[in-house]
């Protein structure tokens, strides 16, 4: 989905369809959108009726509603046009360290708990994008599960600080919520289990998608690591594996950086590295023909040293 889609979008009006259909997509309620937008109920019943004459949000119940497979593709290509990664399936896994009471009636439940990134910026007139929405919270046996969000930013140490900032703000509310320990000094109990990071309008998932070719790259240790993604109308080179993607997304964009500037094929790379094992090979001959020519000169001079002796100079 290219930027046309909305031509007739104002900078202000764009964004607030933006902040619109984010909020809807993590389940907020109007007045909720209301309260962390700081602007009035009917300000956002406003927005979200011209909305639903787009095509964009669905309404599913009273005051409930969804984005339509159109609204979704709509958020991911505005956010497409102001960010450069999106971070998602973040999975936070936090266990128990004491067991509490009663904890048998509290396991295997799923909740959604609301939070607000209170971070905001201004940048030439135009705010970022708000980080509000609801974690989704999953009790095991032993253990808490946290799927993070869907964070946009300009990279993942961006994204990273985001998503800490909201779980440090969630851990107390846990800890009430449960009547649970979490945070303990000198206990290592908290682990990330699952983490995908996606380069938005990315070249190469571009020219992959023209030739109707998917990536899936999987590692030495079985696990698929990278992949194309165009499911949001979006060209996306996805980083997925759930220890290392942080690491991978970074040795890629030294790679994808320095084939943007220096353009070139596999085609190219092929023919380079031919003409330069033929201009060794040649080298290697020209040198076996030299140690030929030097050992005959060798075997002369002992023979010349030989009769020199023989005559007694």
């Amino acid at each position: 989905m290219e930027k046309e889609v909305t031509p007739d979008l104002t900078p202000r009006v764009e964004f607030a369809y933006l902040e619109l259909l984010n909020g809807v997509h993590n389940n907020l309620k109007v007045s909720e959108i209301a309260k962390y937008r700081k602007v009035s109920r009917q300000a956002i019943y406003g927005t979200l009726s011209s909305g639903i004459k787009k095509g964009w949000i669905s309404k599913k119940g009273y005051g409930v509603y969804e984005l339509t497979q159109k609204g979704i593709q709509t958020l991911h290509s505005l956010v497409g046009f102001r960010y450069k990664l999106r971070q998602h399936n973040l999975g936070i896994k936090i266990d128990v360290l004491e067991s509490p009471k009663n904890w048998a009636q509290k396991r295997n439940e799923l909740r959604f708990l609301p939070y607000f990134n209170k971070t905001i910026k201004l940048k030439n007139n135009e705010q970022d994008l708000f980080n509000f929405g609801k974690l989704q919270i999953r009790t095991t046996t032993k253990s808490i599960i946290i799927k993070m969000p869907t964070i946009y930013s300009k990279g993942w140490e961006e994204a990273i600080i985001q998503a800490m900032d909201i779980f440090e703000t969630a851990i107390p509310k846990l800890e009430s919520m449960f009547k649970v320990k979490l945070v303990k000094n000198l206990k290592a109990n908290i682990k990330i289990i699952s983490q995908e990071y996606a380069r938005i309008q990315d070249a190469l998932a571009k020219l992959y998608r023209a030739e109707g070719n998917r990536i899936y790259l999987t590692g030495d240790d079985g696990k698929i690591w990278l992949i194309t993604d165009f499911s949001f109308s979006q060209d996306e080179l996805e980083v997925i594996h759930p220890d290392r993607a942080a690491d991978d997304l970074d040795a890629i964009a030294p790679f994808m950086n320095d084939l943007r500037d220096n353009p070139t094929t596999l085609t190219e790379v092929r023919e380079d590295m031919k003409q330069a094992q033929d201009l060794v090979l040649g080298h290697a001959k020209n040198i076996n023909k030299h140690q030929m020519v030097l050992d005959k000169i060798y075997e002369q001079m002992v023979r010349l040293e030989k009769r020199l002796d023989k005559a007694g100079i």
